[in-house]
């Protein structure tokens, strides 16, 4: 058996390393909170729902690991979260402060451990290149929960080789066992990506009894006792099916490989592979869109530190940093390029270390061969790579990703220009505030991060289909240019525009405009017509009761061509919330839908639409809103006389509300009259 030296883990006197450390974590920390408040331009919805856990938390509610649509929300950062928001508040800048705290903490734990596993300059090369990278400047300035997942885990991998790596007796390193299974469990608990990194401390320890079965002998028990810890301490999360939902949701491509087809996964993992030096992720909401992890020439040192560690496979800190690598890029490699950014956050801590390794070398050989000042000459072609990576980072981040109208799209920079209008404007009371996403958790939840001020209550809204009327004598309206006034409404109102407020002009999505309206008045004048509906073949006068709500009025033409729309609006007063019931479990909120169905002779539905843009988590009593309908009547429907109905039900059940009178359920839907049909021109 070959017996290679295991790096001394003694303490090192020099202090130049400490020095150069400190310098590469305060220019970490300034790459990555400068600018913090405006880069990114906002918050995406994933953000928004992290940060609605996190707060959740911070205001004493438990974590909820089960979460809507099967994503699985990791409980640690949501936790770290929290108490960062018990230093700065429950806003998106908390969020991001802590990425920004892990993304520093995971240089510091990676400088660490390759000092230990190779050398300091080694550590030193590795650390300044995650500090200027644009991958993990990225990472550390999102208000997302993975984070801490690939510090935990840097951390934990310092701990074992402070514990493995030691010539004292076990016993005496008993404190680095136990803060490895800990920190191991807490990288389990913060992120998925951190299951497939684990797979490597695994098949390291096999490694290690392979090629140093002294050392597994003496060590091998604290090894496999401590792993064992740290897994069962995560096995609560582990276990639970949940946590795996959103996993399985993106692994198609095993599913492709059970039923024998390997084309999906070997096409991810080429895309996967291609994007350490060729094409990276293409979703421009994480990335330059196709931006590798290394420019070329970084590139080229990261794959002869790759082509290195292979070489020295038998060598424990090498062996392991191919593993580390390996496992880190599974997940990527399950999913595809798409994504990658987050994806493959396993390997984050430890991808810089083969660059700066092979880097290392070449500056040794070149000592050997040529002399001092060759090896110096190579140490500073280095430093200027790492210079102009850091000069590259910051054109394509801060001045070039960070200020595309396509970025500012995709984090709802209209949005978060009009929580900073709220958050300055004087008025105080209700603003009917229209949205393209006015249902949870989505825009809302962005707002709720954004806006730092009381006395704002928010009606949520779209204004291409609906409109809310609260029950104020005034109050403001605030539409963004990407939700107009749908017509129907907007001729039917009496508002006086307060201001528009420009942006960029060449945003996607350039202004947004302030009213000042009555909407009690405005709502009491559609209202005031006399009408009827009808129900179990019995006429009702309008307001028609549907127990959570009531109809007030319609408005529906009584002709339409085939082939042509019917515009329908109702107008609804919410009467009683809490006639819904709770709040299904796992659900953010109560969801309903408005059904509008054509109804032939023999009541078969020939035309439908479902929907409801006044969404019913927001809906308060006393408080109004207006619905429209667009019911496209197919060009072949015979021409004759059809039925108009109007129904409402919850989308969880299914189930339509009842229709009553005098507190008698009468029906489930209303027939608001009927409508000719005929044949189009």
């Amino acid at each position: 058996m070959i017996k290679y030296p295991i790096p001394n883990i003694q303490p090192h006197k020099r202090w130049w390393e400490w020095v150069a450390l400190a310098m590469i974590l305060v220019l970490a920390a300034f790459l990555r909170l400068y600018r913090l408040d405006s880069i990114p331009p906002g918050l995406t919805h994933d953000e928004a729902d992290t940060g609605h856990f996190v707060a959740s938390v911070y205001r004493g509610a438990p974590s909820q690991v089960k979460a809507p649509y099967g994503y699985a929300n990791e409980p640690f950062a949501m936790y770290s979260g929290a108490l960062v928001m018990a230093l700065l508040g429950p806003t998106d800048l908390a969020l991001r402060v802590h990425s920004a705290f892990f993304g520093v903490l995971m240089i510091l734990f990676g400088f660490l451990w390759a000092r230990l596993a190779f050398d300091t300059p080694t550590a030193i090369g590795a650390a300044a290149l995650t500090a200027v990278s644009f991958w993990p400047i990225a990472t550390s300035r999102f208000a997302l929960n993975p984070q801490p997942a690939p510090a935990l885990f840097a951390g934990a991998m310092w701990l074992l080789w402070l514990a493995l790596f030691d010539d004292k007796p076990p016993r005496s390193r008993w404190w680095a066992w136990l803060l490895f299974a800990l920190f191991l469990a807490g990288s389990l608990w913060a992120y998925e990506v951190a299951r497939a990194t684990a797979a490597a401390i695994i098949a390291f320890g096999i490694l290690i009894a392979l090629t140093d079965r002294a050392r597994a002998k003496r060590r091998g028990a604290w090894f496999v006792g401590a792993l064992a810890l740290g897994l069962v301490l995560s096995a609560p999360h582990l276990l639970d099916a949940d946590a795996w939902r959103r996993s399985a949701t993106l692994a198609t491509t095993l599913n492709d490989l059970k039923t024998g087809d390997l084309r999906p996964l070997l096409t991810t993992s080429i895309e996967t592979l291609r994007t350490f030096t060729f094409q990276g992720d293409p979703f421009i909401t994480y990335n330059v869109p196709g931006r590798p992890i290394f420019d070329p020439l970084i590139g080229i040192l990261f794959y002869g530190g790759v082509l290195w560690c292979l070489w020295q496979w038998r060598r424990p800190a090498y062996g392991f940093t191919l593993l580390w690598i390996i496992t880190g890029v599974v997940p990527s490699m399950i999913v595809g390029a798409w994504n990658s950014t987050l994806h493959s956050m396993g390997m984050q801590s430890v991808v810089f270390v083969p660059p700066a390794l092979f880097a290392v070398e070449v500056s040794r050989w070149l000592d050997r061969r040529h002399g001092p000042r060759a090896s110096l000459l190579a140490g500073v072609a280095f430093a200027g790579l790492v210079g102009l990576t850091c000069m590259f980072t910051f054109r394509d981040y801060f001045l070039r990703w960070g200020e595309w109208p396509e970025v500012r799209a995709a984090y709802f920079h209209n949005l978060a220009a009009i929580t900073d209008y709220l958050n300055r404007t004087p008025y105080s009371g209700t603003v009917a505030l229209s949205s393209p996403f006015p249902d949870l958790p989505l825009d809302p939840f962005i707002a709720d991060l954004r806006v730092h001020r009381n006395g704002l209550a928010l009606c949520w809204f779209d204004a291409q289909r609906a409109l809310v009327f609260p029950d104020t004598a005034r109050s403001l309206m605030i539409v963004p240019s990407n939700t107009p006034l749908a017509p129907e409404l907007a001729e039917r109102l009496d508002m006086r525009k307060f201001e528009r407020v420009n942006l960029r002009p060449d945003d996607v999505d350039s202004y947004f405009d302030v009213f000042e309206w009555n909407s009690r008045d405005t709502f009491a004048r559609l209202a005031s017509k006399t009408q009827t509906a009808v129900a179990d073949n019995r006429s009702l006068g309008l307001p028609v009761n549907f127990g959570v709500v009531e109809l007030v009025a319609y408005e529906s033409p009584t002709q339409v061509k085939s082939g042509d729309a019917i515009s329908l609006m109702t107008v609804w007063r919410i009467l009683d919330l809490a006639a819904l019931g709770p709040v299904p479990a796992h659900d953010y909120g109560h969801s309903v839908a408005i059904s509008a169905q054509l109804l032939d002779a023999a009541h078969t539905v020939v035309a439908q639409e479902d929907r409801l843009d006044a969404p019913a988590w927001n809906w308060h009593a006393g408080v109004a809103f207006a619905q429209l309908h667009r019911i496209t009547v197919k060009p072949d429907t015979p021409p004759g006389d059809y039925e108009l109905i109007v129904s409402m039900y919850r989308r969880d059940t299914l189930k339509r509300l009842a229709v009553y009178d005098n507190d008698k359920v009468v029906d489930d839907h209303v027939m608001l009259g009927s409508v000719r049909v005929v044949i189009g021109q």
